[in-house]
């Protein structure tokens, strides 16, 4: 009886060992969340003022996160995905999660706002769900559009289309890099990473962007795309670490 006892003490310390020594893995779910004015994102409702004090709602807001990738305090980095296509009509798009994140010291997140010219390219993803809805005209440059943003403003019947890309085969799109403090060390589960959106700071600074100086597009607005990319990579984008 004893031998009996000792033998499943014995077994039962082994599988406590083994699960003590077992590593937890970590997985990693960027959340893309959307603020105005540091408050959650209400579509469609005239409630927005942007510097210009122009009234304005948000109906539609579709954009593409291309390189989104984590960096270490050794010098490696990690992609966690080569491009993401957010839409707000869509809740399905709002996250995505990487598994089996590597142990590391990881010291900051990039990505890019659209897609670099080695991305933008007519028919490059002709077999993603946003091919279609984000092409970008070829009389205009072709390959995609990094954002479309539209609404109304002052009144239901007038509307603006914030829609940024490569106007005339320029490169408009920015990279962004936030440091952040997240080790990964066998013992840590999973982890949230939530990029958020400033809208209302598109529009605001370094430059001031008015509604109604660009009426219905910036398409072929070189120099609006350029203010609103510089914007853009002002204060649009913030990060938090959800442990």
């Amino acid at each position: 009886m004893k031998k009996t006892l000792l033998l499943i003490s014995a077994i039962a310390f082994l599988f406590t060992s083994c699960d003590k020594d077992k590593a937890i893995k970590t997985d990693l779910t960027i959340n893309f969340t959307h603020s105005v004015d540091d408050s959650e994102l209400i579509t469609n409702s005239m409630i927005y003022t942007n510097e210009a004090e122009e009234n304005y709602d948000i109906q539609t807001l579709k954009y593409l996160i291309s390189d989104i990738i984590l960096h270490s305090e050794n010098g490696n980095s990690l992609l966690l995905n080569e491009v993401h296509f957010i839409d707000i009509s869509d809740e399905s798009t709002f996250s995505f999660t990487y598994n089996d994140v590597p142990n590391n010291d990881y010291t900051s997140i990039s990505f890019d706002m659209g897609l670099d010219t080695a991305r933008n390219i007519s028919n490059k993803y002709v077999n993603e769900d946003f091919h279609t809805t984000m092409y970008w005209p070829e009389p205009n440059g072709g390959g995609y559009h990094y954002m479309k943003f539209e609404g109304a403003y002052n009144n239901d019947s007038t509307f603006y289309n914030t829609h940024t890309g490569g106007t005339m085969g320029a490169d408009y799109s920015f990279n962004y890099v936030e440091n952040i403090s997240l080790t990964v060390d066998n013992d840590l589960g999973n982890v949230s990473a939530n990029i958020n959106m400033e809208l209302n700071n598109w529009y605001n600074s370094p430059n001031q962007i008015e509604f109604s100086s660009y009426g219905m597009g910036i398409m072929m607005n070189m120099m609006i795309q350029m203010n609103i990319q510089m914007n853009g990579n002002t204060d649009v984008f913030s990060v938090t670490i959800d442990k």
